[in-house]
C-alpha cells in the first residue's frame, strides 16, 4: 500500500514537472502574447542626460512622444509628428496633448 502512494506521488510530480516545462516553452509564443502586442509601448530611442535622467522617444499606437524618465517618474515633454505642426488641425493638436 505504501508503494502505491510513492508511485502516485511520483506520477503527480512528473506530470507537474512536464506542465511546468510546457508552460515555460509557451511563454514566448506569439499567440499567447497577441493581446499585449496590440497595446504595446515601444521605446525607439533613449539618451541619458544626467546621472539619473533619460530622454526617450516612445511609440504608442503609431504616435511618437518625447518623454523624460527620472527618479520621480515619467513625464511627457511633447508629441512628435513627421507632419509640420502648421498643417495639424486643432483637433489633432488637442489629441496630441492627451497622453
Amino acid at each position: 500500500m505504501a508503494m502505491s502512494y510513492v508511485t502516485s506521488l511520483t506520477i503527480i510530480f512528473v506530470i507537474l514537472g512536464g506542465l511546468l516545462l510546457f508552460g515555460r516553452k509557451l511563454r514566448g509564443h506569439p499567440w499567447l502574447n497577441a493581446k499585449s502586442s496590440q497595446s504595446a509601448i515601444n521605446v525607439s530611442s533613449a539618451r541619458s542626460v544626467g546621472a539619473h535622467n533619460t530622454l526617450a522617444i516612445a511609440e504608442v499606437e503609431g504616435r511618437r512622444f518625447l518623454i523624460a524618465i527620472g527618479r520621480n517618474g515619467i513625464a511627457k515633454i511633447g508629441c512628435l509628428d513627421t507632419r509640420e505642426t502648421t498643417k495639424l488641425s486643432a483637433e489633432e493638436l488637442q489629441n496630441c496633448d492627451q497622453f
